[in-house]
């Protein structure tokens, strides 16, 4: 008999876990059986308060895992690290290095951005790897300022050999700064920058004062500044000897240049619509640096048609490129 019992008595069963909802409604149920008994009235209530208990705590831990997920989601998709940061800034400047800066000047760069520039377009030859090793970026007339070459430079890359910035991408330690290098220091240039700029003050008034030429107020305050690009102000001044022309803006598509950078680019109209064809047949018959890169007839926003007109960068300091 006692054998028999033993064959028949079951083996061990493992069981699962009862879930969250579960234990709270089975612990509400007990605790009013305790206190109230297994009246009808009482049984029926124990039930309804069990299964909200159980419907309200299923319904936070939904709510939980799913802000877990959505917050985990949210930081993947719109927190980039320094590292993506850091691409996208070198990859802007890329882009815009290979749009505007012109192709026969040299840029320095490190071992990655010269790469990166070199498959935006940027003709190779151009390019001047600086080392690890290399004591300075002199031999560049660009550098590419990168965290990497802020690091192998130092303060000295602002104060001693590249004092100019013509662009800037991005914000904080990634930021990716354009400059300009001066090959005699940041003393001698700056002494040249302001020289140069009192010729440009003159050059502007002087094309104001000429009876072929119309000034927005905007171009008036550019040119009397003395933030014109030289190349433009001597195109213009001929310009103007052979037909009138109206200024209606000078602007330059160079995002967080210092103020000291001339404009390269302008909106110019004509007092007749054949005016526009006649001045960028003369636009692209220049030769050399006075040759732009861009001169195409554009409908600008208030609906007028103007020649739009952009010279490379970087623009020379001098008055007729000295």
């Amino acid at each position: 008999m006692g054998q028999e019992l033993q064959r028949r008595t079951p083996g061990t069963v493992t069981r699962a876990d009862p879930s969250w909802p579960t234990v709270a409604s089975t612990t509400v149920r007990l605790w009013f059986d305790r206190h109230y008994g297994r009246r009808a009235g009482h049984r029926s209530l124990v039930l309804v308060l069990s299964a909200l208990v159980a419907m309200a705590l299923g319904a936070g831990v939904t709510l939980a895992f799913t802000q877990r997920e959505a917050a985990s989601t949210h930081v993947g998709t719109h927190a980039p690290n320094a590292i993506q940061v850091a691409q996208a800034d070198r990859q802007k400047a890329a882009v815009w290095i290979a749009r505007e800066v012109a192709s026969n000047i040299v840029v320095g760069c490190d071992l990655q951005m010269c790469n990166q520039l070199q498959k935006s377009g940027f003709p190779g030859a151009r390019l001047m790897q600086l080392q690890p090793t290399s004591p300075d970026p002199l031999g560049s007339q660009l550098v590419v300022a990168t965290p990497v070459i802020r690091n192998q430079f130092g303060t000295r890359l602002g104060s001693v050999y590249a004092p100019l910035v013509v662009a800037s991408f991005g914000s904080g330690a990634e930021r990716v700064d354009v400059r300009f290098v001066a090959p005699d220091g940041t003393k001698a240039f700056e002494a040249e920058l302001a020289t140069d700029r009192k010729a440009r003050i003159a050059a502007g008034e002087q094309l104001i004062a000429n009876n072929h030429v119309q000034a927005s107020a905007d171009a008036r305050n550019a040119l009397l500044a003395g933030r014109v690009d030289p190349r433009l102000l001597v195109t213009l001044g001929t310009l103007a000897g052979l037909m009138p022309i109206q200024l209606v803006a000078f602007d330059d598509p160079s995002p967080g240049a210092s103020p000291d950078v001339p404009l390269r680019g302008a909106e110019i109209g004509a007092a007749t619509a054949a005016g526009l064809p006649a001045m960028v047949k003369f636009l692209k018959a220049q030769q050399d640096q006075y040759a732009p890169a861009v001169a195409s007839i554009t409908q600008i926003a208030n609906g007028q048609h103007v020649v739009t007109v952009r010279y490379d960068a970087p623009g020379p300091m001098g008055l007729g490129g000295s």
